[in-house]
């Protein structure tokens, strides 16, 4: 239950659904197949990220073009990805989940400013693909920018592969992507990025639960009770934190997730 809650705090403050922070938990604390945990915290991440979309929502918060179009790029693969996992052995996921989450912590220690509202928008007026944004939200605020549409979307391709195989979700790549590469607002990054993961995700989570890749009762069940209030806290939350200090926290959270990863995959479990 605690887990679940901190999760889905966090998660929901980064646009990536918290599993990026709940999967190698699992796999470090519990005795359980990576499938399992694959499949189960992918479920986890498809019930965070539905939370989060109705409250950024309300906000005002989504750009909804791009999470359709997010979404339906990263279809396919979240629903490869857990065939995939079936055939990775045990200590071999460990170290490819240290290696990826050791990866995002270099990016993120190196260019910490990816996580802050940066006033110019990188994106040129004109060119292939380009497309503009103007969002208004719930409070009045309003956000423009341009990016190029057909790039952002293709990212997404590999990302929902990945989001399936290691049941992470792929927000914690694709928000710092749309903020540091595409331009986009952070706060819009954040909520695009969890509105896409509540309709990929689902698609992942469901394949995994027809192959018994699910640990239902009491991961899914009490993790699932705190991530559905913690997501919410999260999004209010989102708004009172400095992005900075979110960052900061992060880049320890992983590099020590997946440094216990590494020693685990190559001592054998």
């Amino acid at each position: 239950l605690l887990l679940g809650f901190g999760t889905g705090v966090y998660g929901t403050l980064v646009g990536a659904g918290g599993g990026f922070i709940l999967a190698p938990v699992l796999l470090i604390f519990f005795d359980l197949e990576p499938k399992i945990i694959a499949g189960t915290a992918l479920s986890l991440v498809a019930i965070s990220s539905l939370s989060g979309a109705q409250a950024y929502r309300r906000m005002g918060l989504i750009d909804y073009r791009s999470g359709l179009l997010f979404a339906a790029a990263a279809l396919p693969g979240s629903v490869l990805g857990p065939f995939v996992v079936t055939q990775v052995a045990g200590d071999t996921f460990r170290i490819l989940f240290g290696i990826l989450l050791v990866g995002i912590t270099v990016q993120l220690a190196l260019r910490p400013a990816e996580y802050q509202e940066r006033p110019r928008n990188p994106a040129p007026n004109q060119g292939f693909s380009v497309r503009s944004r103007r969002i208004t939200t719930a409070a009045g605020q309003v956000f423009e920018y341009r990016f190029n549409e057909a790039l952002a979307t293709s990212i997404n391709l590999v990302l929902g592969f990945m989001s399936s195989f290691f049941g992470t979700g792929g927000g914690f790549i694709r928000t710092p992507l749309l903020i540091s590469i595409f331009g986009f607002p952070v706060r819009i990054a954040v909520a695009t990025s969890v509105f896409a993961l509540s309709i990929y995700t689902l698609a992942g989570a469901a394949t995994h639960a027809s192959l018994g890749h699910l640990d239902l009762y009491p991961t899914f069940v009490w993790a699932g009770i705190g991530l559905v209030f913690g997501s919410q806290a999260g999004a209010i939350v989102s708004a009172r934190v400095k992005s900075i200090w979110i960052v900061r926290l992060l880049v320890i959270i992983l590099f020590s997730l997946g440094a216990s990863l590494l020693v685990q995959g190559f001592a054998g479990g």
